[in-house]
């Protein structure tokens, strides 16, 4: 492991120490999304760890972080939920990430707990209509910054643009 990579590491535990999660954020490859996920609600909360995409990285980093103070404070997310009350005027929609997906999204989390099949959720927020990206009605703006990692189907799953970046990253 190189000098970063350790410290790195160090930082990923320190932050779940003091803080019980460690978020990552991955800027955009643009026209791809970026996203950003936890590391460390597994550890200790047994919870599955949560990532989110296409939310400007400012916005995304506090929103993951509220998300982690309600694990911490008991709240249970789960695959198919449809969660009110977690950020103003806005439910959240929550599906369980596919494991097809999750060392391409996720493997900063499959680093540290030393396996790739990490349980994970992604947190889906609606377009101004209140439709979530797998709804036929969905602006397909917000359908684009969302994949649907829940499908393991890479067309049905990722945007056009997001696959190109995964290509060229070598991870698809």
């Amino acid at each position: 492991m190189s000098d970063s990579q350790d410290e790195i590491d160090a930082r990923v535990r320190r932050d779940i120490e003091e803080y019980g999660w460690h978020v990552v954020l991955v800027p955009p490859d643009e026209p791809a999304p970026g996203w950003g996920h936890t590391i460390g609600l597994l550890e200790r909360f047994d919870h599955p760890e949560l990532i989110v995409f296409g939310i400007d990285l400012e916005v995304l980093a506090p929103l993951l972080n509220h998300l982690g103070e309600a694990v911490s404070r008991g709240r249970r997310l789960a695959d198919g939920a449809l969660e009110e009350g977690l950020i103003e005027n806005r439910p959240l929609a929550f599906h369980q990430v596919a494991a097809k997906w999750k060392t391409a999204f996720l493997g900063n989390a499959a680093w540290h707990y030393q396996r790739e099949d990490v349980p994970a959720l992604q947190c889906f927020w609606p377009d101004p209509g209140g439709r979530f990206p797998w709804e036929p009605e969905c602006d397909p703006a917000w359908r684009g910054d969302q994949p649907l990692l829940h499908e393991a189907d890479t067309q049905r799953a990722l945007p056009e643009p997001l696959i190109d970046s995964l290509r060229r990253e070598g991870a698809l």
